[in-house]
């Protein structure tokens, strides 16, 4: 998939840059070029994030609880909405250059709605795994959420002592240190996790396959597979396995 492939090489590009502008904060030209790979970095994970969501929200009928499903994509979904707005103030807080204790506490709204993020994921995944499953792929994600949700609560108890600390304090450049590192590791954490969609992303352009169904009674509309079709692109299937399309109208069989 080309969204990924172009992922694979700007996430890690500005993970790379942002890293060096720590230790050369007075580079204007990594400023200017740190600022576009931002702006790169945020539209192709918003496409990657927009994608999932159509997935979810177009399969999640085929699910054992389609509610579940449907409300931790909803929340997923606000979660992804306040981690684009927070991203938004962080690129213009950026370029302004405002003090440390503003962009640690952004950061700590950012990474807070990136977590809640993977967790509402990997609810997903468990429930679609019905569809689509991959044991290693599903132990990466649980692991992930879980080192995640451990950073965060260590850059928001260090965040939160900088701001009873003294600037003249020699323990608060210890704790910007600790916050930076988490918020470092948890932007790593998440690029890894939107990446890991693109598994999922190639399993469902191929189409749905009859075997992985819970229910082999139910028959089978064309109404909704343009959908599918209009998201993953149209595909060959592979030799041997059957291609449901559309929606499914469960009917029990005497």
């Amino acid at each position: 998939m080309l969204i990924f492939k172009c992922a694979l090489i700007i996430l890690p590009s500005t993970y790379i840059l942002s890293l060096c502008f720590q230790v050369a904060k007075e580079t204007d030209l990594l400023d200017t070029g740190l600022a576009f790979l931002y702006i790169a970095s945020g539209v192709i994970a918003g496409k990657i994030i927009y994608d999932r969501y159509q997935q979810v929200h177009i399969l999640g009928s085929l699910t054992p609880n389609p509610n579940v499903t449907s409300f931790a994509n909803r929340i997923a979904t606000c979660s992804a909405s306040f981690l684009s707005v927070g991203f938004l103030v962080y690129f213009f807080l950026f370029l302004f250059k405002v003090d440390d204790h503003c962009m640690t506490a952004l950061s700590i709204f950012i990474c807070g709605f990136s977590t809640l993020y993977i967790w509402m994921q990997c609810i997903i995944t468990t429930y679609i795994s019905t569809l689509y499953y991959d044991q290693q792929l599903t132990a990466l994600r649980q692991c992930l959420a879980n080192v995640s949700f451990l950073l965060l609560i260590i850059m928001a108890i260090f965040g939160i002592v900088t701001s009873f600390l003294p600037r003249s304090a020699s323990a608060i450049y210890i704790c910007f240190v600790v916050t930076s590192l988490c918020s470092y590791m948890l932007a790593a954490i998440f690029c890894v996790f939107i990446l890991s969609f693109e598994k999922e992303y190639q399993y469902f352009a191929e189409g749905l396959r009859s075997e992985m169904l819970l229910d082999d009674d139910c028959s089978l509309s064309n109404e909704s597979f343009s959908d599918v079709e209009g998201l993953f692109g149209a595909q060959e299937v592979i030799s041997s396995t059957k291609v449901i399309k559309g929606v499914i109208k469960c009917a029990k069989t005497s």
